[in-house]
C-alpha cells in the first residue's frame, strides 16, 4: 500500500521542483550585455564640470568638456634646452583637438635672455600648444626682475621675440622707483616691451611723472649775486617739499638700460596741436620733442631737454611772469636751472633779452647770458629805484653784454640782473 502511495506522489513532487527550477532560473539570472539601455537625452556637462563665470579669453569652445582638466596645473616651456616661461595655475582645461589649454587663476614666470625672471598673475590665461604664445586676461599685474610694475586687462607674451605685446585698446599703468628718492609713474594706451634691447615702447597717449619724495636741502648752485638793485631772495636751500614733473607725448621711447626716455608727438598732428607738454608746480614748458634722464648714477641723469619751436613759462608768480622761447631748453632738476640755447629770449612784461645762451636760475630769479646782445625795450623813462655806483639811473631790465669767450662769468665781474619790468606792445608767446 505505501509503495503505490509514493509512486502517486513523485509525479508531483517532480512537477513542484520543476516549477521551482525555472522560477529561479527566470528571477536570478543577470540581464545580456546586449540588452544594455542607451539614454536619447545628451549629458549635461554640469555633472562633469563645475561651473563657472564667462572666460574672459575669446576662442575657448563652449558646451565642450575639456579632454583634461588638471587641478594645481604646472608648466614649463622649453625651446632648443631654453626655458621660455612657466605658468602655475589652481586649475588649466585641455582641448586636443586646438591644442589649447586654458587656465584659472594663474602665476608666470617670463625669462629673460639673462634667465632673469618677469612675474606676471592674471585671472586667466590661454596658449596653443604648438605655438608657445602666451596671453593673459584680466587684473593682469606685471613686475619687472628690478621692481617696476604694471598693470593692465590684457598681456601677450611672444617668447621667440622676448616681447611684451599690450595693444592699444587697453590702458597701461607703469610704477616703479629709480633711485631712492625718485620715482616713475606712467598711463598710455598699449605697450611694447623688448626684453633683449631692453626697449618700452608706450605708442600713444603717454602720461609720465617723475617724483622725487622729500628731497634733502641742497645749496644753490647759483653762481651769480643779484645787483644790489635786487637783493637776493633767502633761497639758497631748496625746502623739503615733493617735487615733480609731468610730461605729456603722443609717443615714448624707454632705453631702461640708458635711464633714458624720448617723447614725440605723431607728425601727422596740427602744428598748433604738436606740442610735447612738461608741467612742474611753477613751470610749464611745451616742445616738439624732449628727453629725460632720470636715475641716481649721477648728477647728469636727472635732467630734461626740450627741442624745437621750445616755450617755457614761470607759473609760480603772477607779478612777476617770466617767458622764454629758443630751439633747445635743458631743464637741471639737481641745480635747478634752464638753460636756453639756439636763438634764446627770455620775456617779462615789457623787456626782452637775447643771447647765445640764456641761464635761468629759478631759486633765485637771477637770468645769465652768455655772448649776449642784450637789449630792453622798455619805456626810456623807466628807471631803477636804485643807481649804480656812479650815481646814474640804471635802466630796468637790462642785462650788461657779456664778454665773448669768457668762461668763468664772476672772475670777468660780469653784472646780472634779475628782469622786472620787460616792454610794451611786445608781442609775447601764447599760452597754451
Amino acid at each position: 500500500m505505501s509503495l503505490l502511495k509514493a509512486k502517486k506522489t513523485r509525479p508531483f513532487l517532480l512537477l513542484v521542483i520543476g516549477l521551482f527550477v525555472i522560477t529561479e532560473i527566470i528571477l536570478l539570472s543577470p540581464s545580456p550585455l546586449e540588452e544594455v539601455r542607451v539614454s536619447l537625452a545628451p549629458a549635461n556637462p554640469d555633472v562633469f564640470v563645475r561651473p563657472t563665470e564667462a572666460s574672459l579669453a575669446p576662442g575657448i569652445p563652449a558646451n565642450r568638456i575639456a579632454e583634461y582638466a588638471v587641478d594645481k596645473f604646472n608648466y614649463v616651456s622649453v625651446q632648443s634646452g631654453e626655458k621660455q616661461w612657466k605658468i602655475v595655475a589652481d586649475k588649466a582645461y585641455m582641448y586636443n583637438p586646438e591644442k589649447l589649454v586654458h587656465a584659472l587663476e594663474v602665476t608666470a614666470h617670463l625669462y629673460d635672455p639673462d634667465d632673469s625672471a618677469t612675474i606676471v598673475t592674471g585671472k586667466e590665461a590661454k596658449y596653443i600648444l604648438n605655438q608657445k604664445d602666451l596671453e593673459i586676461f584680466g587684473n593682469v599685474h606685471t613686475v619687472f626682475p628690478d621692481g617696476f610694475e604694471l598693470r593692465s586687462e590684457y598681456l601677450r607674451y611672444l617668447p621667440n621675440e622676448k616681447r611684451i605685446i599690450i595693444p592699444k585698446e587697453y590702458i597701461v599703468k607703469g610704477e616703479g622707483k629709480q633711485s631712492n628718492d625718485q620715482r616713475m609713474r606712467f598711463v598710455s594706451l598699449g605697450m611694447d616691451y623688448k626684453m633683449a634691447q631692453a626697449e618700452i615702447i608706450l605708442p600713444e597717449a603717454v602720461h609720465m611723472t617723475m617724483t622725487r619724495d622729500n628731497p634733502q636741502p641742497t645749496p644753490s648752485a647759483s653762481p651769480i649775486a643779484l645787483s644790489k638793485e635786487s637783493p637776493q631772495k633767502n633761497t639758497s636751500q631748496k625746502t623739503g617739499k615733493d617735487e615733480w614733473t609731468l610730461i605729456e607725448s603722443d609717443h615714448c621711447l624707454i632705453y631702461r638700460d640708458r635711464n633714458l626716455a624720448h617723447f614725440s608727438m605723431y607728425p601727422n598732428r596740427p602744428d598748433a596741436q604738436r606740442y610735447v607738454h612738461i608741467t612742474q608746480p611753477d613751470l610749464f614748458s611745451r616742445s616738439r620733442r624732449a628727453d629725460l634722464r632720470y636715475g641716481a648714477d649721477s648728477e647728469a641723469l636727472d635732467y630734461m631737454t626740450a627741442f624745437e619751436d621750445v616755450l617755457i613759462k614761470e607759473t609760480g608768480n603772477d607779478d612777476e611772469l617770466r617767458y622764454g622761447t629758443g630751439g633747445r631748453a635743458d631743464f637741471d632738476n639737481i641745480k635747478n636751472l634752464v638753460t636756453l640755447t639756439v636763438f634764446p629770449q627770455v620775456y617779462q612784461d615789457q623787456d626782452t633779452v637775447t643771447g647765445e645762451v640764456i641761464v635761468l636760475h629759478r631759486e633765485t630769479d637771477v637770468i645769465e647770458v652768455k655772448h649776449s646782445n642784450a637789449f630792453s625795450q622798455g619805456s626810456s623813462d623807466d628807471t631803477d629805484s636804485g643807481a649804480s655806483p656812479d650815481g646814474k639811473k640804471k635802466k630796468k631790465g637790462v642785462v650788461k653784454n657779456q664778454p665773448k669767450n669768457t668762461e668763468n662769468f664772476a672772475e670777468n665781474e660780469t653784472e646780472t640782473k634779475k628782469i622786472t619790468e620787460p616792454p610794451e606792445n611786445h608781442d609775447k608767446p601764447n599760452s597754451p
